[in-house]
């Protein structure tokens, strides 16, 4: 029997990208003051964030209960912040005898949720699977896998992405996308799929900060 392990519906990725409307850019990208002080608390407050943990990420619960990690430039550092990170479904198969129910379930999912950003990011600005000829390579190494990583490993298997669609100074890149872990295409491990959302910092934020 597969098993969804974040509790998540495609209505509530919905919710979890309106939450970021509005959200000070700059300031997430210059990452959050020293964790537990008067201004951190603040920092977290001004958009409902309740910080989960304090050690070497940032992990915070939005108003929607979604959980997001911020990745910093660094490591360990917490800032500057170079992509916010979701888990929005996820699946596993308890046996490999499920593998094949992990990708036929993959499938009838990622519409879906496909659909949930969509209705607030609008049209992506490229979508398909990992085998697509005009699959984009990343504007950033980073943002998503290359060319030869993605033929070797079906990473991302399916993929959308939208560009920075505003004026607004440190607008993200929204990478939606799906993967299958590599013991789906074994006979005797189980596998299994996630769909994330990754908020990445725009080009210029990264190279002023390397």
């Amino acid at each position: 029997m597969l098993t969804e392990t974040t509790g998540r519906t495609a209505q509530d990725l919905t919710a979890e990208l309106e939450n970021w409307r509005g959200v000070d850019w700059v300031s997430v990208w210059d990452g959050p003051p020293q964790g537990g002080s008067p201004e951190f608390r603040a920092w977290c407050e001004r958009y409902g964030w309740v910080p989960e943990t304090f050690d070497r990420q940032l992990n915070v619960t939005t108003r929607s209960g979604g959980s997001w990690t911020f990745s910093d430039v660094l490591g360990g550092h917490w800032s500057p912040v170079r992509s916010v990170d979701h888990d929005a479904w996820q699946v596993r198969a308890s046996t490999a005898a499920e593998n094949g129910e992990v990708l036929s379930t993959a499938a009838e999912t990622w519409p879906a949720y496909l659909q949930a950003a969509e209705a607030v990011l609008g049209t992506p600005t490229w979508t398909g699977t990992w085998d697509a000829e005009d699959f984009p390579e990343p504007p950033e190494p980073g943002y998503w896998p290359d060319r030869e990583f993605r033929l070797e490993s079906r990473r991302p298997y399916r993929f959308a992405y939208w560009k920075p669609a505003g004026a607004t100074r440190g607008e993200p890149y929204v990478v939606l996308s799906q993967s299958v872990s590599f013991q789906v295409w074994t006979v005797d491990m189980p596998g299994g799929s996630t769909i994330s959302v990754d908020v990445h910092a725009p080009s210029e934020f990264l190279r002023a900060r390397r």
